[in-house]
């Protein structure tokens, strides 16, 4: 178990595969979406971060304090030196966290269908080769942040995916009340996020497949300890940073981990160790988030959740479904 979750780290940090898929894609579509959240996530809001506590606040503090404080005194000193943080905060890095959020979630979305394209010309070009097991041509069917329902279409892809809205709502969640718990919390605190943004990672994926939910959430359950790994990195992230610095930079590593997942074989990793057809114990990780999810539904939905949504809240706990 140990060394399947360090065989997910290692395919982590695999991010020559980046590399890859940059000098494959002829359209170079992927490196200016690439280069476009680079330049937001890293540039606009990082870059403002490093500004403000590299330049900006020690400047104002050597102002207030040596210039302002011995005339007008400490107290109103130190009430214009948080003002001024107030504002920065208030007035600028909140917008531009919001908004350099809001356009990397359809970014994202472009670098994962882009790398997924990339990844079936790839193997139709090797000899023998073939797209992906159920596939569909050109990635149709994702929705918005590339986590298409993997349905028939039309309402049962929406139920599905308001479904899955909810329900990784309530997952973060329950993951902030989590890390909370006296003496475990920050380790559970980690694990779950690694969890969480594994698979916002391999959902992308998944979705241009067609997987249906509860098949993604099946055989995530199913490779527990692989997931837990691969989401280390990620997770670390934010926990060692505060929220801002913590935000931007996951938020640049989010694409590569994108390009990383689309062409990682999470089954022959896991085979290696635990052996072909083996699993290991179920993990009922989603289990605890699926009540309230479904009684959100309903009320979202008047009272019926729909069949899709209620085989969804069911899949998460679910042993079977396909090898993705």
């Amino acid at each position: 178990m140990l060394y399947v979750r360090c065989l997910g780290i290692w395919e982590s940090l695999h991010v020559h595969r980046c590399v890859v898929f940059l000098a494959l894609d002829g359209s170079k579509a992927l490196g200016r979406s690439v280069a476009h959240c680079l330049g937001l996530n890293g540039g606009i809001l990082l870059g403002s971060i490093l500004l403000w506590d590299r330049a900006l606040s020690p400047g104002l503090g050597w102002v207030l304090r040596f210039l302002v404080a011995p005339v007008l005194g400490g107290l109103l000193a130190g009430g214009a030196d948080w003002l001024l943080r107030l504002l920065f905060h208030g007035a600028w890095l909140l917008p531009v966290y919001l908004v350099t959020m809001l356009v990397s979630f359809g970014i994202y979305n472009d670098i994962a269908k882009t790398a997924y394209l990339v990844k079936q010309q790839q193997q139709q070009q090797q000899p023998g080769g073939q797209a992906a097991p159920g596939a569909r041509a050109g990635g149709q069917g994702a929705g918005g942040g590339g986590t298409g329902s993997g349905g028939a279409g039309g309402l049962e892809d929406v139920a599905q995916e308001v479904y899955r809205v909810v329900l990784f709502n309530v997952f973060f969640a329950e993951v902030s009340l989590v890390g909370r718990l006296p003496y475990v919390g920050g380790v559970l605190n980690v694990l779950f996020l690694s969890w969480l943004y594994a698979y916002y990672c391999y959902d992308y994926k998944w979705a241009l497949q067609g997987v249906r939910l509860t098949e993604r959430l099946a055989y995530f359950e199913r490779r527990w300890a692989f997931f837990a790994g691969f989401g280390l990195p990620m997770a670390l992230s934010t926990v060692l940073l505060s929220f801002y610095p913590g935000a931007a930079v996951l938020a640049v590593l989010f694409p590569v981990y994108i390009l990383v997942a689309c062409d990682s074989d999470v089954n022959a990793v896991h085979d290696r160790v635990v052996g072909r057809g083996v699993s290991l114990q179920h993990l009922p990780i989603f289990a605890l988030a699926l009540w309230p999810t479904q009684r959100v539904v309903n009320l979202l939905t008047g009272g019926n959740g729909g069949p899709t949504a209620q085989a969804a809240g069911a899949g998460g706990g679910a042993r079977g479904g396909r090898r993705a």
